[in-house]
């Protein structure tokens, strides 16, 4: 995600502030050919649009720029955002509009990621609505096709054939957003890193709306190979065909078979959008471990309930917020398998169980073969 300030001033002399962190190839897209054309006849997830911020106040005020970093918005900035489907259970509810756009329209900021929508639900915590934007132009190439980020993704997606993967393969999933699901698999790496020091790890964000964050936590955490479906081309999952999730997913898994030892998947928010239903279901078909994070006993029940459905009892039940015996007593599984998510020791013992270390005979037979 380098830089592309060049770009910046040469975009019809406009003083273009960012480029969101969902632009993961901006030289590919934004090279100083492209024209700027001031209508979109069928928008569409992924599409760039420059806005220009008719407030300096909202529900997002900052916006990640290529590098991760939350820059603050002001009235009168223009940058390049995405448009993005977002239908957040904890945050904003964002529709990428179904009809022609131009220059003038009204957009709102509905993800810090720089996703643009026309957001219809803002939570009433956040205590503001959306920042408001307005469509300035969409970059185009010279035949005046809008730019869209699935025209260079990092990992380009393979066919939706299921892939062969001898991986050892874990699945994070959660009851809820914000539940401590890239915590814990941000936690399992840093303990893989002092107990299997030698073990090579890939983390992948399955599923969601596209940012920087949780890839830059990865990477903050030591996996060797972090990947998300916005590098597949992606700026959010909700509304995505299932098969074309199917597709991306299967490639983020083998493209990182190809390069480590253990991978682990998170699948954002619940069980229940952003196509998290099907990231299940190919972990059932991967014959992956799971572990589910909770944060209450009604809704680890329902959880529990999905996942045995498919087969998959989760190896371990993570939450920071619950008491961990009457959490084991009220869904009758044994206490062990209950655990704090940033408990090194029960980490060690999950990491342990999806990758059994080498005896060090195979490992000294190993070197020298």
């Amino acid at each position: 995600m380098a830089p592309t300030n060049g770009w910046r001033s040469r975009a019809a002399g406009l003083p273009v502030k960012l480029i969101n962190s969902c632009v993961r190839r901006a030289a590919d897209l934004l090279d100083g050919r492209e024209q700027l054309v001031s209508r979109n006849p069928t928008p569409r997830d992924g599409d760039l649009v420059v806005v220009r911020c008719l407030a300096g106040a909202g529900a997002y005020d900052h916006v990640e720029d290529e590098t991760g970093m939350p820059v603050k918005l002001y009235q009168g900035d223009l940058f390049v955002a995405t448009l993005g489907t977002r239908r957040s259970g904890t945050n904003l509810i964002g529709e990428v509009p179904t009809t022609p756009v131009a220059a003038g329209d009204r957009l709102d900021l509905v993800a810090q990621g720089g996703l643009a929508a026309r957001c219809t639900a803002v939570p009433a915590y956040y205590g503001a609505r959306a920042l408001p934007l307005e469509v300035v132009g969409f970059p185009a190439d010279a035949a005046g096709r809008v730019r869209n980020i699935d025209e260079a993704p990092v990992v380009p997606v393979r066919d939706s054939r299921r892939p062969r993967v001898d991986t050892p393969v874990l699945f994070v999933a959660g009851t809820s957003a914000e539940v401590g699901k890239t915590t814990l698999v941000c936690q399992l790496n840093i303990v893989a890193r002092q107990h299997r020091p030698g073990l090579r790890t890939a983390a992948v964000k399955a599923c969601g709306t596209g940012r920087a964050k949780d890839v830059l936590s990865y990477r903050a955490a030591n996996y060797d190979v972090v990947t998300d479906f916005v590098d597949a081309g992606m700026p959010s999952t909700y509304g995505v065909d299932p098969d074309r999730f199917r597709a991306m997913l299967y490639t983020l898994v083998e493209h990182c078979a190809e390069r480590v030892d253990l991978i682990v998947v998170e699948i954002g928010g619940d069980f229940l959008e952003a196509r998290a239903p099907e990231a299940l279901e190919i972990m059932a078909e991967l014959d992956a471990a799971c572990v589910m994070m909770v944060n209450d006993a009604m809704g680890a029940l329902e959880g529990l309930r999905q996942l045995r459905a498919l087969g998959r009892a989760p190896l371990m039940i993570g939450t920071y917020r619950q008491n961990l015996h009457a959490l084991a007593d009220r869904l009758a599984v044994p206490v062990e398998q209950v655990v704090n998510s940033t408990d090194a020791d029960a980490l060690r013992r999950l990491l342990d169980a999806i990758h059994p270390a080498r005896p060090t005979a195979d490992l000294l037979a190993g070197a020298t073969g």
